[in-house]
């Protein structure tokens, strides 16, 4: 198992992310859940608009598909393509 990635509280704004490519808004669950297949770290995040849960590789999820936000900038949690000004 390769050393694990992971960010302190001290280095979130929050547990919200915002996936850049969709826009979608996420909560991070965890980020020290494990892949049984190779053991890879993963994180395992859920959807603030339909409550769907997702699970990655945490080297994806922080290698700048995510963004951090402070709560003060969630204002829709609908995805781009689901908001009527985008």
């Amino acid at each position: 198992m390769t050393k694990p990635i992971a960010l302190s509280a001290a280095q979130r704004q929050s547990e919200i992310w915002q996936h850049v490519k969709s826009g979608g808004l996420y909560r991070l669950e965890t980020d020290t859940a494990l892949i049984e297949d190779g053991v890879v770290q993963a994180a395992i995040y859920r959807s603030l608009w339909d409550g769907q849960v997702w699970v990655r590789p945490v080297a994806e999820f922080f290698d700048g598909r995510f963004i951090n936000l402070s709560v003060d900038e969630v204002t829709d949690c609908r995805p781009l393509a689901d908001r009527g000004d985008a």
